[in-house]
């Protein structure tokens, strides 16, 4: 009996301190939330660090998301005041959780001290394609291996290690097809996708390439022209991804930075920009906005 209770007391002690150790960030509020730390009342603010021994309070019709040590999201919707070293269990991940990837990226975006805060997003994305170079004098970013495109303007875009002034622009709808159905010459890094998206047809998968006009590179690209349907359906399950509450320019980044893990690029760009216009006075938001636009040379 005396070593049940040991255990029972060993177990208690290690949730309490778990829960005192944990730390929060606030991610997201609607209606009359305040914070209190140090006997000092304030106002909620997304993007707010705090410890354990900070209490949170909600008002009527008010709701609160919070990030727990990186890793997990809760809500607290009902009405009352809570301290925040009672919520040990829920700084545990779940399966219901939002994707883990997107929870940690924010975590270090909002609580960094220095760099510019949404320009490292790949490295907390699953898959951003594989780096090569070939025997050639483009370079294509290796996040554009793989383009979903369902619509929207949005450019292809490649740097050259030549100082070319015309690349060709070469399209198929074999990646075995040696003779292209589309070619074209540009004199940018570039070509907008509605560009020829009339010569495509939905649901198809399309292999493109860049090149110094008159060089030859073998290094084809994968361009999966989505119908409106499937990626509408992508949507869906996306924004169902969300936490119990999540205000309208949260959620809008978080469906950006999901659009883009899954390549679709176009899409992901709207919604970035409709969550900086949602809440032009985050930092984070207006950052990724801008960096995104120089990853994929959007002006």
């Amino acid at each position: 009996m005396k070593k049940l209770n040991f255990l029972i007391l060993l177990s208690v002690f290690g949730l309490t301190a778990g829960a005192q150790n944990s730390s929060f960030l606030l991610y997201s509020f609607k209606g009359n939330v305040t914070v209190v730390e140090n006997n000092a009342e304030s106002k909620a603010k997304v993007g707010k660090t705090m410890n354990s021994t900070a209490t949170i309070k909600v008002g009527p019709s008010s709701a609160v998301t919070l990030i727990c040590n990186e890793v997990a999201m809760f809500t607290l919707t009902k009405a009352g005041t809570y301290r925040l070293n009672q919520f040990g269990d829920s700084c545990k991940v779940s399966s219901n959780s939002v994707s883990a990837n997107y929870v940690k990226y924010v975590w270090a975006q909002m609580t960094k001290s220095g760099g510019s805060p949404g320009s490292n997003r790949k490295a907390y994305m699953n898959n951003v394609g594989a780096v090569t170079r070939g025997i050639n004098n483009i370079w294509v970013d290796p996040r554009l291996d793989t383009v979903n495109y369902s619509g929207g303007e949005f450019p292809l875009s490649w740097k050259s290690y030549a100082d070319a002034k015309q690349f060709d622009f070469f399209l198929y709808n074999s990646e075995n097809i040696a003779e292209p159905f589309y070619a074209t010459t540009v004199s940018k890094l570039k070509i907008s996708i509605p560009a020829f998206t009339a010569r495509m047809k939905t649901g198809e998968t399309y292999y493109w390439i860049s090149a110094v006009k008159g060089e030859e590179n073998e290094e084809r690209k994968v361009l999966n022209y989505v119908s409106k349907e499937v990626f509408s359906s992508l949507l869906n399950d996306i924004l169902k991804q969300g936490a119990q509450f999540e205000g309208p320019a949260e959620q809008a980044y978080r469906t950006a930075f999901m659009l883009e893990d899954a390549h679709y690029l176009s899409e992901a760009y709207q919604y970035y920009t409709k969550a900086a216009t949602l809440d032009p006075a985050n930092a984070l938001y207006r950052s990724t906005l801008m960096s995104f636009k120089k990853d994929y040379e959007i002006k």
